[in-house]
């Protein structure tokens, strides 16, 4: 008999062990799928929200993106020969999409942990200039609270359960105005510090007049403002405002009309009809993007 060093015993349900071997199998056949579409490999965080959802869907906010790229067809962008600014880039899910049409990305993330796979998806892509600081109305450090569970929501504004704080470095994005040609997009994801951001790019948006897309919380929505305060702002500046709008469906209380509503989307899939809508003043909600268009953009 040989002598055994070390041993241990591992036990598991049997319903668990399934679970993951069909989970495993599955996120596999769409890793190959993703990998063919985007042809350039990818780095998340393990077990954060916007990897979990680029190991599902491929793409984070995949639909939302689709929804933007559509926008700015309709309304006569020449995507090729413009500029895209991404403002919270986190790891570069929208930066290498916006890379795919746009002649020239920039995108800016202050998480120096973040920013070091930011770096390691986007060195290699030509069009893509990525920085290592945030955007605000001046230079300043300040301490970010990292959210590891959603690194995306880390925030240097929001009080949030931290795991960690890390420093950050903000500058204005009117600094890069001499050096930058046709921007036509600007993307804002700075949890709360939307503002700030815009009112440090106050120059570049008066000379490109660019569309915005930003993200708005409920309790953004206060009297202190006739809606949010960047979306007043954006007002003044003769922006118009708009938003995707999905109904609410009044829950069925019959049982047998949602079976067979279950049924229907079964046999037939599920349609989702997603609609970009402008409203003279946005009721209080949850609103995960806005698109700000200049009124001397609309055709």
């Amino acid at each position: 008999m040989k002598n055994i060093l070390s041993q241990r015993v591992v036990k598991e349900t049997f319903f668990k062990r399934l679970k993951d071997k069909l989970i495993e199998k599955e996120l596999l056949e769409r890793a190959s799928a993703f990998n063919q579409e985007r042809r350039i490999p990818m780095a998340v965080f393990g077990n954060d929200y916007i990897g979990l959802n680029i190991n599902i869907h491929g793409l984070y906010e995949k639909e939302y993106i689709a929804d933007l790229y559509q926008l700015m067809i309709t309304i006569g962008v020449d995507l090729s020969n413009s500029t895209a600014i991404d403002i919270g880039a986190n790891i570069g899910n929208h930066t290498i999409e916006f890379s795919k049409y746009f002649n020239k990305v920039l995108c800016f993330e202050p998480n120096p942990r973040t920013f070091d796979i930011l770096q390691a998806n986007t060195k290699n892509i030509n069009n893509i200039d990525a920085f290592s600081w945030g955007c605000g109305i001046d230079r300043k450090i300040l301490k970010m609270k990292e959210n590891y569970s959603n690194m995306g929501a880390s925030s240097a504004k929001f009080e949030i359960e931290a795991d960690n704080l890390v420093e950050i470095e903000i500058k204005p994005l009117d600094e890069f105005l001499d050096k930058l040609s046709k921007v036509a997009l600007i993307k804002i994801d700075v949890e709360g510090m939307e503002v700030e951001a815009l009112k440090g790019a106050e120059n570049l948006i008066n000379k490109f007049n660019p569309i915005i897309c930003f993200e708005q919380n409920e309790w953004e929505f206060t009297e202190k403002f006739i809606e949010t305060e960047a979306i007043d702002w954006l007002r003044a500046k003769g922006y118009r405002m708009y938003a995707n709008f999905t109904p609410i469906m009044p829950k069925r209380k019959n049982i047998i009309l949602r079976r067979l509503n279950n049924i229907k989307q079964l046999l037939f899939g599920i349609t989702e009809k997603r609609k970009i809508v402008e409203f003279e003043k946005f009721p209080k909600g949850i609103y995960h993007m806005f698109y700000a268009i200049h009124s001397s953009k609309m055709p």
